[in-house]
């Protein structure tokens, strides 16, 4: 018989197979959750790790499955069970891989994170506070299309620490109308910790609120749209062919997939590549479009 590569099928392809999508589900998963708050993203790269891991095998198990001179030949086709379901998967997964990668892509410092965790601690939260005096005569901003308007100016604040009440300056406070002594406003402390100061406002959370804002009005729309435009390319019969692997085909997509992979490593870790991290991950997001774009070119 000739040495000629044909598609194999055996347990260890299925194997491989599906635990390489769950991996990958995974990862997703720990992404968009996020399970990480910070770098290093240990549960992300484990995941996305064993993933690549799991790739490599169903190649290796693959290339042994084929009918060749030194292998046995592949067991005859029958029903397979996955292929209903793998569809969905790709359909749902790929623009979940993208938002994934965005989510990544929007993750703040480990530094960051870090301050929010002893704040949060902390208890660190909005609560009011009362003015004792004003620092200076308010600045008033008119009224305009965008806004009612609002007075500027710094306050002198009486903060009910548990260790005592303190008069805290907040500069530059904003009123929506004129401040005065005896006026309740709200700023951010934590009691039990004065040594952490008072805020008119703070970042804690301000990250994952832009995040969730872009999701709702501009995402949501675009990822029913992504998940039926997949969907129309994955039926039962191109899943059938692409559950087989074949060099050219599947190898530079999942070179793809790696390098999406690589991508986000500067931003998952913590490092600079020539000066950038986050430009990295953001091109990460487009490798699962690209893979899928090869994928159908080729089948197609």
């Amino acid at each position: 018989m000739k040495d000629v590569y044909e598609p194999g099928r055996s347990r260890w392809t299925g194997i491989t197979g599906w635990l390489m999508v769950a991996s990958a589900i995974g990862a997703i998963a720990c992404a968009l959750t996020p399970v990480s708050p910070y770098p290093p993203l240990t549960a992300e790269l484990a995941f996305a790790g064993a993933s690549a891991v799991f790739a490599c095998c169903w190649v290796v198990a693959s290339y042994r499955a084929r009918v060749g001179w030194l292998d046995k030949p592949s067991p005859p086709a029958g029903p397979e069970r996955g292929a209903r379901v793998l569809p969905w998967i790709f359909a749902i997964g790929v623009p979940l891989a993208v938002a994934g990668a965005l989510v990544v892509l929007c993750t703040g410092s480990s530094e960051y994170g870090k301050r929010i965790e002893r704040l949060e601690r902390a208890g660190y939260d909005e609560r009011t506070v009362e003015i004792v005096r004003l620092n200076g005569e308010p600045v008033r901003t008119p009224p305009s299309e965008d806004s009612d308007g609002w007075y500027e100016t710094d306050l002198v604040v009486r903060v009910p620490f548990e260790s005592g009440p303190r008069d805290v300056v907040l500069e530059r406070y904003d009123t929506t109308r004129f401040p005065e002594p005896g006026m309740r406003v709200d700023a951010y402390f934590a009691p039990a910790h004065p040594e952490e100061g008072v805020a008119e406002y703070t970042d804690m959370g301000q990250a994952w609120f832009l995040v969730g804002g872009f999701v709702m009005v501009f995402a949501v729309p675009f990822f029913g749209i992504a998940c039926a435009v997949t969907k129309s390319y994955m039926d039962v019969s191109d899943l059938r062919y692409l559950r087989r692997f074949r060099p050219g085909l599947h190898l530079p997509a999942l070179a793809i997939l790696l390098c999406g992979l690589l991508l986000l490593l500067p931003v998952a870790l913590e490092f600079e590549v020539d000066g950038y991290n986050r430009l990295p991950a953001f091109l990460a997001g487009l490798t699962p479009v690209l893979a899928l774009t090869w994928v159908v070119n080729r089948r197609y």
